[in-house]
């Protein structure tokens, strides 16, 4: 997503305002609050909700799951063409023969686009690979002309990112995730509400798992919102209602109010248990660099924006990361993350370069073959971890 900040400050200057849009039903925050899809009860709720909530969900799972098996979590970042970090990481990790069946996997932005071959394991890391390397520019979105950018709510026309979702995410794929979901797993994707301006996350498998006929296409749906990067990319909009009142609302890139889920913010802030040791493993992918990294800025206003979104976006990242570290340590779950090193010197300007994500790609394949996790986000050093 980083490298998208200067395509949308130069839409923000520069066509503020002249886009045409279809008239909106107008509804309340009161609604928003309340609203649910059609036909699919208890598939979503805020990212910012009350804990019980949460706490609900775990106990749902261990009462499909009939057992006490430690929980293993994976969290994938966004990071538009750099989730080609991750997809290889992960068939380097299948590589060794140590990547745990996942209890929860979440994925946010890029993140979630992999999410779901992520949760279904190391037999689909071959589909995984060729949705990063096998695709260009023009497989995730076409440039408007200059007149379409003066009517339309984006830079780019996503059709090609979901026709491309739509070869790959199909019923069978849905039904081997709903057969996961009944055995209490869970696959989440975060989305965020842009008129409520809140995180919404999405029950995948809950979803996969629905008899509602429309269940291919919401699925779908998610995953493009979840990776519409705002401004370049166009939101989507999803068919909710609440009481009579039937309305559409608009969702985009999840990076917009997280860059990756792995604690819901309210367990977080209701503290630990006195690190009490479990047996849970708390994994986080990073597509992108966690360090900053030293680059001369040009004095030109669109750079200096880009540079600046940026900073603010990976600073981010690492206050989430040391949040979820702390979480984990003060209820003895051993966590660990892997994001691309500095040694990783390749650099690009063009967005969703094939060379590019190929590079990335045996990057990750060979990290992951090495298992290369970090334990805390202050140390410098690596831990071979599981």
């Amino acid at each position: 997503m980083r490298r998208t900040t200067a395509l949308l400050a130069s839409l923000a200057l520069a066509l503020g305002g002249c886009a045409t849009w279809p008239e909106r039903i107008v509804h309340t925050g009161v609604q928003a609050e309340q609203a649910g899809v059609p036909g699919f009860p208890s598939v979503r709720y805020w990212a910012d909700a009350d804990a019980t909530v949460f706490d609900g969900m775990r106990a749902e799972m261990a009462n499909e799951a009939q057992s006490s098996r430690p929980g293993a979590y994976l969290a994938l970042s966004g990071g538009s063409d750099d989730g080609a970090y991750a997809a290889g990481f992960l068939k380097g990790w299948s590589g060794t023969g140590k990547r745990p069946e996942f209890t929860i996997v979440s994925g946010v932005s890029t993140g979630a686009l992999i999410a779901p071959f992520a949760f279904l394991g190391p037999e689909y890391d071959d589909r995984l690979r060729g949705f990063y390397t096998g695709v260009t520019r023009k497989d995730i979105y076409r440039q408007r002309g200059v007149f379409g950018l003066l009517t339309e709510p984006s830079i780019a026309d996503t059709a090609p990112l979901a026709q491309l979702i739509a070869r790959n995410i199909d019923e069978p794929l849905l039904e081997a995730i709903a057969l996961e979901h009944r055995e209490g797993r869970r696959l989440l994707v975060q989305t965020t509400n842009l008129d409520a301006a809140r995180g919404v996350v999405w029950d995948m498998g809950a979803i996969a798992n629905s008899t509602n006929p429309r269940r291919l296409e919401l699925f779908r749906n998610v995953l493009l919102a979840s990776a519409s990067i705002p401004g370049l990319f166009a939101p989507v909009m999803i068919e909710v209602s609440e009481g009579e009142q039937s309305f559409r609302e608009m969702h985009v890139d999840g990076s917009a109010t997280a860059g990756f889920l792995a604690i819901p913010e309210s367990i977080i802030s209701r503290g630990g248990s006195e690190g009490r040791p479990t047996r849970d493993q708390m994994f986080v992918i990073l597509n992108g660099r966690l360090r900053p990294e030293f680059k001369l800025v040009e004095p030109a206003t669109f750079a200096i924006i880009s540079r600046a979104l940026a900073t603010v976006l990976s600073a981010h990242d690492r206050a989430t990361l040391l949040n979820v570290q702390n979480f984990a340590r003060d209820n003895g779950i051993a966590f660990r993350f892997s994001s691309i090193g500095p040694e990783f010197e390749v650099e690009t300007e063009e967005q969703f370069s094939q060379s590019y994500m190929n590079e990335l790609f045996e990057y990750g394949l060979g990290r992951g073959g090495q298992s290369a996790w970090t334990g805390s986000i202050s140390e410098d050093s690596e831990d071979p971890g599981p």
